[in-house]
């Protein structure tokens, strides 16, 4: 019996740790891993499935569909480069670019800052911080059809509450909504208002992985705020940056359809036609659903090229 034992002890030494109870049968660490590339396709799947169905295969029917000419009615006809050549002669789409830059630029860049100054205000621990983080969290929750109208009432001239408040100081308020001069202003401070919750999270998530010890002891060693930010805060929220910057444009792109067709639709005199509006405008007023994919091509151009110059940016900050 010792002797069968002592064998039976050898040959499993011989065998090593990486196999299994038999000579002949899998590794395993090659088990593990087969079972967790089988977890990982299980979890991602549904999500694959939800991206291609509403995302990839939308987009490949945009892109044939503008090689056509579509009213909804009876089968769309081919028209090949024609809608495309259409877009680059139409006058109207280089004010909707230069629209949608405008409002994207005087957004995405104050979203970023006063996210960040925000996130180090609460970035603080005392007995209601909960409190006041839920607080700045709310805007994110409410819906845009809801901040619209929050926001109209607030923009009413005469009897708004923005004209009301500058009225105090001796001021006569604009029509907000019906100026040219200020009507993409005006949303674009709605857009901020809603965007402003995301960036704060973000940021906070990153600052609070900063070692509180390196801050204390640069404060020790008589480091001033502005010395703390450029030398220790920045450098640990430097690439949470980028990720704030993509969230916003995505943000700031989908509120300027909806708060642009709830209180402006697209005045006055296009001021505030960003080329998503005019995309649905195109589609479903003209009734010309061919001419709208080719914008909508376009649209996702423009897109991809400021994801690749992010890209860039963020190779070039490392």
């Amino acid at each position: 019996m010792a002797v069968a034992i002592r064998a039976k002890a050898r040959s499993r030494r011989a065998r090593g740790p990486a196999e299994g109870p038999r000579g002949g049968g899998q590794p395993r660490g090659a088990s593990w891993a087969s079972r967790d590339r089988a977890a990982a396709a299980g979890l991602l799947a549904p999500n694959l499935i939800v991206y291609t169905v509403f995302i990839v295969i939308p987009v490949l029917l945009a892109l044939g569909l503008s090689f056509t000419s579509w009213n909804l009615v009876g089968a769309p006809q081919w028209v090949g480069l024609a809608n495309y050549r259409a877009m680059v002669n139409d006058p109207a789409v280089p004010q909707a670019i230069e629209t949608t830059m405008i409002f994207l630029v005087f957004g995405v860049v104050p979203t970023v800052i006063l996210g960040l100054l925000l996130a180090m205000l609460v970035n603080v621990q005392f007995r209601f911080i909960g409190v006041v983080r839920t607080l700045y969290f709310v805007p994110a929750v409410v819906s845009f059809a809801a901040s619209a109208i929050l926001w109209q009432w607030i923009y009413r001239p005469g009897q708004g509450l923005l004209d009301f408040a500058l009225k105090k100081v001796g001021i006569d308020g604009p029509a907000w909504l019906s100026n040219t001069h200020t009507a993409l202003i005006a949303l674009d401070i709605i857009a901020i208002w809603l965007s402003l919750p995301t960036a704060i999270l973000l940021y906070l998530a990153a600052l609070q992985r900063i070692p509180q010890h390196v801050i204390e002891a640069a404060m020790l060693d008589g480091a001033g705020p502005l010395t703390r930010l450029r030398k220790i805060i920045w450098p640990g929220v430097r690439n949470m940056t980028i990720l704030v910057v993509i969230v916003a444009i995505i943000a700031f792109t989908n509120s300027s359809f909806d708060l642009v067709n709830i209180l402006t639709q697209g005045g006055p005199v296009d001021a505030t036609s960003t080329l998503i509006y005019y995309i649905y405008y195109t589609a479903f007023n003209n009734i010309q659903l061919g001419y709208a994919a080719t914008l909508s091509v376009l649209q996702l151009a423009l897109f991809a090229a400021i994801l690749g110059l992010l890209a860039l940016a963020r190779g070039l900050a490392r």
